[in-house]
Formats: C-alpha cells, sequence, structure tokens
C-alpha cells in the first residue's frame, strides 16, 4: 500500500522517461553539476513504480556507464520509506558493483546504503580494500546503513583510511548513522580525534557525545582550544548538555561574526540552550 504523499510530485505530469533524459542531459552538459545530487530524479523516487523501476534496470544494462551510474541512482530509492521492488533492485545493484568502472560501482555502493540490504554487505566488505579510493567511499557509505558486526569492522578500518573523504563519511557512519555502541567503536571514533581534519575530528565527538563516552568532555574543551570551532565540536556540546560549556559558548557567542552562515549560529544557540538546561534546578 502506498504511503508516501508529496502534493507537487502528484501534480506533475511529466513522463518519468523524460525526467530522466532530462537529468542525463544536464550530467552530461554541465561539468560543474554534482553528480551525486540526485535531486532532479526525486519524481522517479516517488512514483517508484514498475515503469521507474524497468528504467533503472535498462539504463543499469546500457553499455554507456553513465547511464549505467544512473541506473543505480534510480534503483536506490524507489518509493522512498515504501521501499518498492526492494528485492529486484538490490539484485541489480549488487551485480553493479562488480562493474569495470570504478564510478558505477561507486554509485551502486551508495544506491545500496539506502536499500539496507544485509546481502550487500559480504560484497561491500570484500570491496573496502580496493585500491581505488572512490570505491572504498561508496563502501563506507554502503555500510553505514546497517549494524552487521562485518560491516561495523569495515568501518573500523575504513576510519582510518590513508584517502580523507573515506576517513571522514567511515568516521560519520560510526559516529551518527549507527547506534552500535561496542569497546571497538568506541576506540576507533576517539582515535579519530588525532585526525588532522576538523571535519572528522568532529564527527568524532559527535558519535562519542551520542554515546556519553567519559572522555568526550575534555575532548570538546581541547578542540576549542585550536584555532577553529567547528560546527560539529557545537553539535557534540548540544548532545551532551554539560553546564560547564556555557562560558565557552557563550564568549563565542560574543566573538562570532554576524555574517557567519545561519546554521552556524543556530547550532551555537541550540547547545546554549541545551547546556542552560543541564543546569542543576
Amino acid at each position: 500500500m502506498k504511503t508516501r504523499f508529496n502534493r507537487r510530485f502528484e501534480k506533475d505530469k511529466t513522463p518519468s522517461r523524460t525526467v530522466l533524459e532530462r537529468y542525463r542531459q544536464d550530467v552530461q552538459d554541465n561539468e560543474d553539476q554534482d553528480e551525486d545530487d540526485d535531486s532532479g530524479l526525486g519524481l522517479l523516487d516517488y512514483r517508484g513504480g514498475k515503469e521507474e523501476y524497468q528504467l533503472g534496470a535498462e539504463y543499469s544494462e546500457s553499455s554507456d556507464p553513465l547511464d549505467r551510474a544512473l541506473g543505480a541512482k534510480i534503483l536506490a530509492q524507489l518509493g522512498w520509506d515504501d521501499q518498492t521492488f526492494l528485492e529486484e533492485s538490490v539484485e541489480r545493484l549488487v551485480k553493479l558493483l562488480d562493474d569495470a568502472d570504478p564510478n558505477v560501482v561507486y554509485s551502486a555502493a551508495v544506491a545500496l546504503s539506502h536499500r539496507s540490504s544485509e546481502r550487500a554487505i559480504i560484497r561491500l566488505v570484500s570491496l573496502s580494500s580496493h585500491e581505488d579510493a572512490l570505491i572504498r567511499f561508496g563502501v563506507a557509505h554502503g555500510l553505514a546503513a546497517g549494524e552487521a558486526p562485518e560491516a561495523i569492522a569495515a568501518l573500523i578500518q575504513l576510519s582510518k583510511d590513508e584517502d580523507r573523504d573515506v576517513r571522514d563519511y567511515a568516521v560519520f557512519g560510526l559516529g551518527s548513522r549507527i547506534e552500535c555502541d561496542t569497546p571497538e567503536v568506541r576506540e576507533a571514533l576517539y582515535a579519530a580525534l588525532q585526525d588532522a581534519d576538523s571535519e572528522i575530528r568532529g564527527e568524532a565527538l559527535v558519535g562519542l557525545a551520542e554515546r556519553k563516552d567519559p572522555r568526550v568532555k575534555e575532548a570538546i574543551l581541547g578542540e576549542w582550544k585550536t584555532d577553529e570551532v567547528s560546527v560539529l565540536s557545537l553539535e557534540a556540546a548540544e548532545v551532551l548538555g554539560d553546564p560547564d560549556f556555557l562560558p565557552f559558548l557563550l564568549e563565542f557567542q560574543e566573538m562570532i561574526d554576524s555574517e557567519e552562515e545561519d546554521y552556524v549560529l543556530d547550532q551555537l544557540n541550540a547547545a546554549i540552550a541545551a547546556c542552560e538546561a543541564g543546569r542543576p534546578s
């Protein structure tokens, strides 16, 4: 039974093939377009019917790697939460993991992160040490969709990857996408606090804060001694809600540039509110 409803998509009568062909042309013509931006396929995802599945299947079997990657994107989110054509889509996406083109494998791995299928885990894990960083990056996406022990073990390994983007997503997956709370996960997140990249450290802080790790308070305060106060460190402070953070947060509030991005200001205010709420009554 269809549970999804979107008024704009319900009114849009554009044929699905036309939507796909326009999207493909935009990707091909616009070198600056983010290939990971699949918002142009939202109508196909929403409809999620037999026609849309068949389009995904058709494109996934094309001789053109661009089409095969688009096929993976179509098969990724058919039916939104209704997960239409789930088994058929997973079967095709797993097959695409054997593709000769790294971008197709990457797209299939990312698509599987939306399908959350146990069937894909073993194959994704086998690719976690692939020589191509793009493929490992896709695998980090795919493995962050579940809680299987072998998937978590591979994510822990990817959190130490030589490639910055792979490490970043693996730490995000361990910290925020999975709920598993084991000593191994915590130690991987704690180790990521030593990363040179502030975003990766921030993802680790959030993950440790969510798990109420006793070491995270000092880690957050240590992060604020650096030249950059990351928005993720503020998110971690909000999660922890410790009143001892208030003097630092209020100081940041006075120092922050009024032209700062709204999301930074919003996160700072949210952290202040959470820490104020944590005060003893």
